[in-house]
C-alpha cells in the first residue's frame, strides 16, 4: 500500500493517536520532538545521526523509513513517511504519518549537496534554447564541471547518459555515493533535464525546446517531432502536484479545436474556476451551490439562511449565538444528507487539538462531502474527459533511487482525474490529482 492509499484510509484522530505513540517512543530514545502547527498532521523532530543509521535507528522503535511522495511539508527540511512494521495496542501495523527531520544540519544550507532549483535547465544555461542531447552535454557539462567537484560532476554526467535510452527502467550503479535527500533533489530538478534525453529517445523528438522560467508553469519542455512543438510536463517521483491553476491554464491554453465558450460551458471548468476564485472557506459553499447538493438545500433549511445568500460571514453569525450542544441538535439533519457527523475530535472540545471553532461544525462536513459528490457525479466525470481531450499535453515522471532510474510517459488525455481534500484544519482549497492508466 502507497503513502497516500495508507493516509486516506487513517482518519485524522487514528494519525493523531500514531504521533503520541511516536512521541512516546523517541523520548525513551532521548529525542525531543518539536512542535509545528503546519501542514497537517504530521511529526517533527532532530535525527543528528548519520542518514545511514536511520533505518536501524527507526527498526529498534517498530518503525520504517520511506520517501514522501509529495513536496515538503517544511520549505527547510525534508519530509519522510514513517510507517509502523508491528501493532501496538489501539496502532495498527502498516499506518503511516509524515516526518519532519529538522535538524539543522540537514537544513537546505547544511549538509545537502545541491540547494533548490540548482540544478534545473534554467539554472545550467538551458533555458530559451533549442538542443538535441549532444547540444544539452554542450551546454550542461561545462557549468556542472565548474560547481561540483569531479566524483559529483562525474555522477550527474553519468544520469545524463544513462537517460540516453528508449527503456522506462535503468540500473544505476549500487556504489552511487548520493544520500537520499540528494537523490530527491536531482529527480526534482535534475530530472528535467534527464526526462527531456530520454524522451528523445522514448518519443523520437529530434530536439527538444526549453522555455523560459516566466512561461506556462505546467510545461518543462517542448519535444519537437516534424517541426511540431509537443508540450511536456515533467513530475518527480510518484507524480507530483498539479494544481488546479495548471489545469485551467493548460486547458485554456492548448485547447486544439473547442472555443473558449465552449469550454466555459463545461462543468468540470467551472469546478477548477470555483475552487481558483475563492478562499478554501468560500469556495466549499460556491462549489455545493454550484452542483445544487442537497447538503446546502438541507443546510438552508436548517439554518434559515437561503442559498444564494450563503458566505462564511452569515453562517458564522448563525453559528456564534448558540451552544455547542444547540449546534449539534440543530446541524445533525445536515450532516445526516452528506458525509455524516464530524469526528469526535471535531465534536468534543475537551480532546480537540485546536480551539473550539463553531463553524468547523459547517465548514468541515461541507468539505468532506463535496470531493465525494464531484468523484461521484457522472457529469462531472464526462466533462474532466472532454477537456482533456483537448489538450494535446505529455506527462513524463521521473523518479531517481539508489539503484534504479524509472521513467513514464502519458498522455493528459489518458489521465484518471480525482479530486481529494486534506482537511478543515489543513486550511487547504479542494485538492486535485490525476493518475494515468496502466
Amino acid at each position: 500500500m502507497t503513502y497516500i492509499e495508507a493516509r486516506l484510509s487513517q482518519t485524522d484522530k487514528e494519525t493523531s493517536a500514531l504521533k503520541s505513540y511516536i512521541v512516546k517512543l523517541l523520548r525513551v530514545k532521548g529525542v525531543q520532538p518539536t512542535g509545528s502547527s503546519r501542514g497537517g498532521i504530521h511529526v517533527r523532530f532532530p535525527l543528528p545521526i548519520a542518514e545511514k543509521e536511520w533505518p536501524s535507528f527507526f527498526k529498534s522503535i517498530g518503525l520504517a523509513l520511506e520517501d514522501f511522495p509529495e513536496d515538503s511539508i517544511s520549505g527547510s527540511f525534508a519530509t519522510y513517511v514513517l510507517k509502523t512494521t508491528k501493532a501496538s495496542g489501539s496502532i495498527s501495523k502498516g499506518m503511516v504519518i509524515p516526518w519532519v527531520n529538522n535538524h539543522s544540519g540537514r537544513a537546505t544550507s547544511g549538509e545537502r549537496l545541491f540547494g533548490n532549483k540548482e540544478l534545473t535547465p534554467d539554472a545550467l544555461g538551458l533555458a530559451g534554447q533549442t538542443l538535441d542531447m549532444a547540444g544539452i552535454l554542450r551546454v550542461v557539462g561545462p557549468r556542472l564541471k565548474k560547481k561540483y567537484d569531479a566524483a559529483i560532476y562525474k555522477v550527474l554526467m553519468d544520469l545524463l547518459h544513462k537517460s540516453n535510452t528508449k527503456q522506462t527502467s535503468i540500473p544505476l550503479d549500487p556504489a552511487m555515493t548520493l544520500a537520499t535527500t540528494d537523490l530527491s533533489r536531482v529527480s526534482a530538478d535534475f530530472g528535467e533535464i534527464m526526462s527531456a534525453i530520454w524522451a528523445m529517445n522514448h518519443l523520437r523528438f529530434r530536439k527538444v525546446f526549453f522555455p523560459l522560467a516566466s512561461n506556462e508553469p505546467l510545461v518543462d519542455f517542448y519535444g519537437i517531432r516534424l517541426g511540431i512543438q509537443y508540450p511536456v510536463s515533467v513530475k518527480s517521483g510518484g507524480g507530483g502536484k498539479v494544481t488546479i491553476q495548471n489545469i485551467v491554464n493548460a486547458i485554456e491554453n492548448r485547447a486544439k479545436t473547442a472555443r473558449q465558450n465552449v469550454l466555459a460551458e463545461e462543468k468540470s471548468l467551472q469546478v477548477f474556476k470555483t475552487v481558483d476564485s475563492f478562499n478554501a472557506k468560500e469556495g466549499m459553499i460556491e462549489l455545493h451551490r454550484l452542483m445544487d447538493t442537497p447538503s446546502i438545500k438541507k443546510l438552508a433549511t436548517v439554518t434559515g439562511i437561503r442559498t444564494q445568500d450563503m458566505n462564511v460571514k452569515s453562517l458564522t453569525e448563525w453559528a456564534e449565538p448558540k451552544s455547542k450542544e444547540e449546534l449539534i441538535t440543530a446541524l445533525t439533519p445536515f450532516w445526516e444528507v452528506g458525509y455524516g457527523k464530524p469526528g469526535d475530535r471535531i465534536i468534543d472540545d475537551s480532546i480537540s487539538i485546536v480551539p473550539p471553532d463553531k463553524y468547523r461544525l459547517i465548514g468541515s462536513p461541507l468539505g468532506e462531502t463535496i470531493w465525494r459528490v464531484l468523484n461521484d457525479n457522472r457529469e462531472i466525470k464526462t466533462s474532466l474527459t472532454n477537456v482533456a481531450r483537448q489538450v494535446a499535453l505529455i506527462q513524463v515522471n521521473v523518479d531517481v533511487k539508489k539503484r534504479l532510474i524509472k521513467f513514464k510517459a502519458n498522455q493528459f488525455r489518458d489521465a484518471n482525474f480525482e479530486f481529494n481534500w486534506a482537511g478543515y484544519r489543513a486550511g487547504n482549497k479542494l485538492g486535485f490529482k490525476m493518475d494515468f492508466k496502466e
